[in-house]
């Protein structure tokens, strides 16, 4: 049950079965949701299923059914702290796609009211998930079955610093991930994780041998309690106009071509809404991760002009 476009058309050919359903609006989660029910009541009880469900909501245009809707007022969403009118400088991609699906500067009631849509596909998408769930239970296979929750990226939509899609490296795009399912113990953790570290991860949990080669890190032992993390820092990109890498407490965020750069304690300042980069008792920090990102940039031969080293 994917998403045709942008989707990992050789990956996909090795299911078993593939069911391509196009964005279609209000009743694109319930297709999904439907495919998926039905394909799971046709198979052996004995037999192990991996089922790859990647409805495209709630991607836009953002369109629930009326009724789940109306249970959103834009006019009662509360927006976030880091609301701006506009992004305070030209982070190399402000006039892509996303950025045009509402006018500069933001205005309050029109990020309330793309709030208001985006809630709302959320909410019918967590519907049909729960019937998909429903359906594993019916079918006697709850228990024996590892869930995982994610998706490839998070928006900025309501107008976090000025801006509404997924083409920045701030914090509100954070992708959701949450793994529930047999010897998973209940609870949260803030160990840093990369997607591509769930494959070797679902291989531990299900008892497969984790192939040589891999960059992804198993999060069982965070799972199990065993380890605090796997990753000391993570390293960021979009394109060759953005860089960052953050640790647990602080985050790096380089422009090459703007020639900017943002420091952000998190543990004080979620937001981003505080830039150190200027302050010279953070001099030390700056430095610290502008050196791990120019390492990394060395490492994996990335073309964009590292930060510089020393404080601005």
């Amino acid at each position: 049950m994917t998403k045709p476009g942008n989707s990992f058309r050789v990956g996909h050919d090795q299911f078993s079965k593939v069911v391509p359903i196009p964005h279609s609006g209000a009743s694109t989660s319930r297709k999904c949701a439907d495919a998926a029910i039905e394909w799971v009541g046709t198979q052996q009880a004995d037999q192990p299923l991996f089922v790859y469900l990647a409805p495209s909501m709630p991607h836009d245009p953002r369109t629930a059914p009326p009724e789940t809707q109306a249970k959103y007022d834009p006019a009662k969403i509360t927006l976030s702290k880091n609301f701006m009118p506009e992004h305070p400088f030209d982070n190399g991609e402000l006039e892509i796609r996303d950025e045009l699906l509402a006018p500069f500067p933001r205005t309050p009631d029109a990020m309330q009211r793309h709030l208001a849509e985006y809630y709302a596909c959320i909410t019918d998408l967590d519907h049909h998930v729960g019937r998909v769930v429903d359906a594993f239970k019916a079918a006697g296979r709850w228990d024996n079955t590892v869930v995982v929750f994610t998706s490839d990226h998070g928006l900025a939509v309501g107008g976090r610093h000025g801006l509404m899609g997924k083409q920045n490296l701030y914090e509100h795009v954070k992708p959701p991930l949450v793994l529930a399912g047999p010897g998973i113990p209940k609870g949260r953790s803030a160990a840093l994780v990369y997607l591509y570290d769930l494959f070797p991860t679902l291989c531990d949990l299900t008892g497969v041998p984790v192939p040589p080669g891999l960059d992804g890190r198993s999060l069982a032992p965070v799972i199990q309690g065993e380890k605090a993390g796997v990753r000391d820092a993570l390293f960021l990109a979009y394109r060759d106009v953005q860089r960052a890498v953050r640790d647990e407490r602080w985050k790096l965020i380089w422009y090459p071509k703007a020639q900017q750069l943002q420091l952000f304690d998190l543990s004080a300042d979620p937001d981003e809404l505080t830039n150190r980069a200027g302050d010279p008792n953070h001099a030390q920090e700056l430095e610290r991760l502008s050196a791990l990102l120019r390492g990394w940039q060395r490492e994996v031969a990335d073309t964009a002009p590292p930060p510089p080293l020393k404080t601005p």
